[in-house]
């Protein structure tokens, strides 16, 4: 559940600085996504106090339990033990897909793809899907021959294909995970991680076209008929993806992820005796533990600054949304610090002013930078003249 400012600022929140001007309150809405996501890993991931200690008992031998919003992890497990992912690595496939493919592409599929071992699509030598039905038929069944389809039309091979995901989720800031083919079958040096694979979907799912592939029960076209593999999406509320893997040396895998009331839940697990009703409790548990508070959006103006030689204030706000994951009851132990540059005009829109810290009680959770929200010219002449002005 999301606590807009106005329900907070009812709640009585502390903001640590002296008499502070916030903008009203704005319903976080989805927006559009970036056809592109930067090659520089995303806002780094912070741990919640509690991560390891509390939370739901589970067999899985790794799992973990991140916030998508805030990249907050409530949750971890042996999270960056090194484990086979099984077809989990598709998600890693279906992502370079959408980064570096057309969707309307026709791709035909070669002998090798159509021969592929493990879990199948059903495709056959010669056959002509579009690249977006091919993404279907990799992520809905779980299809092999799928996924080789989509690595030979991306890269010309499978060991070119590998290359460029390691590459990939290299730059999002996964080090702990190398793999070998498109698919996940069991293969020496084939392996991820709870952590890795949360931060590479986390990642997939700001793409609309991924986002959807993953949530849907069912595809029809020319080419087949998938249902996905995914029994969350029809068991459990709010259930918007992501993948299912199974191997002998993987166990039963699940990355899953669902929305409720304006938080955002993506949960892994690794050779669980259960995936689903383990991924379902630490869903659960995720929900009925946590809020987010939404202090601004980004950009949005949070406090005023001062500056020598004008009356005008110079509105500062943070690049990034100034939100935090607390639990239901530790509303009123949220503070925010603000700490402010030196300023002198003239200063421009987006000069870098000050940092905004984020406290539960007495404890950091993470500094966000203050830009000047707004440029403010140089003082007139004459309050330069008389000493008014810098």
């Amino acid at each position: 559940m999301v606590i807009t400012r106005r329900q907070l600022l009812r709640s009585a929140l502390a903001v640590l600085v002296a008499a502070p001007t916030v903008a009203a309150a704005r319903r976080l809405l989805g927006g559009s996504r970036p056809a592109w996501v930067p090659a520089a890993p995303p806002p780094e991931v912070v741990y919640w106090p509690g991560a390891r200690e509390e939370g739901p008992r589970l067999g899985a031998r790794a799992a973990i339990l991140l916030e998508v919003s805030t990249g907050t992890i409530l949750y971890a497990r042996n999270e960056h033990q090194r484990r086979a992912p099984a077809s989990t690595t598709k998600i890693v496939t279906a992502l370079l897909a959408v980064e570096r493919g057309g969707l309307d592409e026709p791709v035909q599929v070669s002998p090798q793809a159509a021969g592929t071992r493990g879990s199948s699509a059903h495709l056959r030598a010669g056959q002509t899907l579009s690249l977006l039905d091919l993404l279907h038929a990799m992520m809905l069944p779980s299809g092999n021959d799928a996924a080789v389809a989509v690595a030979e039309h991306l890269a010309g091979s499978v060991p070119a294909f590998a290359r460029l995901m390691n590459q990939r989720v290299r730059e999002l800031g996964a080090r702990n995970s190398l793999f070998q083919n498109p698919h996940g079958l069991d293969a020496a040096g084939h392996y991820s991680t709870a952590y890795d694979l949360a931060l590479i979907t986390r990642t997939a799912m700001t793409y609309p076209v991924f986002a959807q592939i993953v949530r849907t029960r069912e595809h029809r076209t020319e080419g087949g008929h998938w249902s996905n593999t995914n029994r969350l999406l029809w068991s459990y509320e709010g259930t918007v993806g992501v993948k299912t893997g199974t191997t002998s040396d993987a166990g039963h895998c699940l990355v899953s992820a669902a929305n409720r009331d304006g938080l955002e839940l993506l949960s892994v697990v690794l050779a669980s005796p259960d995936r689903w009703s383990e991924s379902t409790r630490l869903l659960e548990w995720g929900f009925t533990t946590f809020r987010r508070l939404e202090l601004a959006q980004a950009h949005e103006p949070l406090v005023e600054a001062a500056a020598p030689g004008t009356d005008e204030p110079i509105p500062l706000a943070s690049p990034q949304p100034v939100q935090i994951l607390v639990r239901h009851d530790q509303v009123h132990d949220v503070h925010l610090r603000i700490r402010l540059a030196p300023v002198t005009l003239p200063v421009r829109r987006f000069e870098p002013l000050g940092q905004v810290d984020l406290l539960l009680g007495d404890q950091l959770v993470r500094t966000l930078p203050l830009e000047a929200a707004a440029s403010v010219g140089r003082p007139a002449w004459w309050r330069r003249f008389l000493g008014l002005g810098a």
